[in-house]
Parts: structure tokens; C-alpha cells; sequence
């Protein structure tokens, strides 16, 4: 890409960063959902594209970084327009994103709740079994 000129390696790399903008949206919806059907099956690999699409987006922000600081601002425009974009998904994902943290919250407090209720059947459970820690002996064994 060293050939092209910076304003068309610009945009390029905003094209990029939108579509995985696009993608990271996309997945958070899709968290969103899985959590509301109680399906949490596949929310390790969600979390795991989620992930990776904020690994790409900052490699792409360095990319940028090092194309700015050598060129001068007269691609300003251009770039606003890009990054209008993607403050508008931004502001999408943000509110779905508040949304998946309070289900997760929610999620994880029944589940702590379902685990100490199990502890506690278990503690009874143990109280009624007749367990023999040592045999009896008896303390006037001389008669």
C-alpha cells in the first residue's frame, strides 16, 4: 500500500474499520438475542468475535496514526464522513451493549443464587447421613 496516496490508504483503512464496525454491531446483536432465548451455549464464541473485531479495529487505528502524523490535514473531510459513520454505530452499539451487561448481571446473580440453594441441599444432605468417623470404644474395659 506504499504506492497509493495517503488520503486513498486513509479511506481505505475507515472502510475497514467500518465494516468491522459493522461486524462487532452485528454480534452484539446476536449476544443479545442467544441471552434473551436463555441459550448460552455459543456466548464464549461471540465473546471471542467481539474480541478479535476490537484486536482489528486498533491495529487499524495505529495504521491510521502512522499515515496522519506523515501527511498533512487536507484529507479532513474525507475522513469526517468516515468517521460519522462509525460514531453512528457506535451510538447503536452502546445501548445494546448496556442492555447485555444488565442481562449478564442478571444472569450471573440467579446462577449464584442456584449454587448456594444447592450448597445448602447439599449440607443437609450430609447432616442426615450416617457417617462413622471412628469406631466405639469403650473406656472400662477392666470388669
Amino acid at each position: 500500500m506504499k504506492d497509493l496516496n495517503p488520503g486513498k490508504e486513509i479511506c481505505s483503512f475507515l472502510e475497514k474499520k467500518l465494516s468491522i464496525f459493522n461486524r462487532y454491531l452485528t454480534i452484539t446483536k446476536s449476544m443479545k438475542e442467544t441471552l434473551k432465548h436463555k441459550e448460552a451455549s455459543n456466548l464464549g464464541g461471540f465473546v471471542s468475535e467481539r474480541q478479535d473485531c476490537i484486536n482489528k479495529i486498533e491495529k487499524i487505528n495505529l495504521s491510521i496514526e502512522k499515515i496522519i502524523k506523515t501527511s498533512s490535514d487536507k484529507f479532513k473531510d474525507l475522513i469526517d464522513g468516515y468517521l460519522k459513520n462509525i460514531k453512528n454505530i457506535m451510538e447503536t452499539i452502546a445501548p445494546i451493549d448496556m442492555e447485555l451487561m444488565v442481562i449478564v448481571k442478571q444472569k450471573s446473580e440467579s446462577i449464584k443464587t442456584e449454587l448456594l440453594k444447592m450448597r445448602n441441599v447439599r449440607q443437609v444432605a450430609r447432616g442426615y447421613k450416617k457417617e462413622k468417623r471412628y469406631s466405639p470404644r469403650f473406656l472400662d474395659t477392666i470388669r
